[in-house]
């Protein structure tokens, strides 16, 4: 039986930068275009806020079945479970064979950070000095890593609905990143996104968080909160006037909306003059893509392996 690889395990063999480099490379060579992605299924529940995920996808060029199954819990304020509990499966398409069992919110948090420090290595100005982020659990702390991946950050922001959480997340920022970098718990989120050179959403708002005015013009938003064609994090009108990119436009325009019909593909964003996307407002308006996640696990079976390897003599 192969090995399951738990949350601590998969966090500490990702390699960001490293996967990072290889998700621009397997977009630039059209890998993507390669990959059999059916569209996820979401089973709802009958009973309560929840939903019932799978996502397969399939590349014969890594060799990989995957398959990402997963519950999403819509928790009180006060609960203290996760909001997505999940398992990724790895087969061989060589051999059929069960290569691992992965911890499916440490991938995904993986996946995330890097197309996130992708994105924004693509989008935000280089001289890009101040994060604004909203939210407070693993996505904002991916968010804070991807962004400071690729870009010099000075000064991070925060902003939370619950105050205490946010406190308590800008101690612990504080603490892991030292004086090198200001953080500040802003009492608004308009204090937060006042001015800042990349704005990253992660949390659960059905609602737009805010009117999102007073941004710079050339600021760039990543958006990794739950995007509906109903409910999302940002107001409509700030994705009609900006240049939106999208990890799939048929999966964006299925579960996001009709908003995103002009939206600019990673495959396309890569191939494109970073130039003037940095000198205008652009948001990533993230739903996911499994394509991503065949890339992030054989990223960490690649790793998991070199670090296994036995030492030549």
């Amino acid at each position: 039986m192969a090995a399951f690889l738990p949350h601590d395990v998969v966090s500490a063999h990702g390699n960001l930068p490293r996967l990072v480099h290889e998700l621009e490379a397997a977009l630039t060579e059209g890998l993507h275009e390669r990959v059999q992605v059916p569209l996820r299924v979401a089973v709802p529940s009958a009973t309560r806020h929840a939903a019932f995920v799978s996502m397969p996808a399939v590349s014969e060029h890594l060799g990989l079945y995957i398959n990402k199954v997963a519950t999403l819990v819509e928790r009180a304020a006060t609960d203290p479970l996760p909001t997505m509990n999940g398992v990724v499966a790895a087969f061989s398409t060589r051999t059929g064979e069960l290569l691992a069992l992965l911890d499916g919110a440490a991938v995904t948090e993986l996946k995330c950070a890097a197309v996130s420090a992708l994105v924004t290595d693509l989008c935000a100005r280089t001289d890009a000095r101040t994060l604004a982020v909203a939210g407070t659990g693993a996505q904002a702390r991916q968010q804070v890593a991807a962004v400071r991946a690729v870009r010099p950050i000075q000064e991070v922001r925060l902003w939370a609905r619950n105050p205490a959480r946010g406190n308590a997340f800008a101690a612990e920022l504080r603490a892991s990143l030292g004086e090198a970098v200001h953080v500040v718990a802003c009492a608004s989120l308009d204090e937060a996104l006042r001015g800042a050179d990349v704005i990253g959403t992660a949390t659960s708002s059905k609602t737009p968080l805010g009117a999102f005015e007073g941004l710079s013009p050339s600021v760039h938003i990543n958006c990794m909160g739950g995007h509906t064609v109903e409910a999302r994090e940002v107001p409509l009108e700030l994705l009609r006037t900006s240049t939106v990119i999208v990890e799939d436009l048929v999966t964006a325009l299925a579960e996001a909306g009709p908003v995103h019909a002009s939206a600019i593909t990673l495959g396309q964003l890569v191939r494109r003059d970073s130039g003037p996307l940095r000198a205008g407002r652009t948001v990533f308006s993230s739903t996911g893509h499994a394509f991503l996640d065949v890339l992030t696990v054989a990223h960490l079976l690649r790793e998991l392996e070199g670090r296994h390897r036995p030492a030549s003599p």
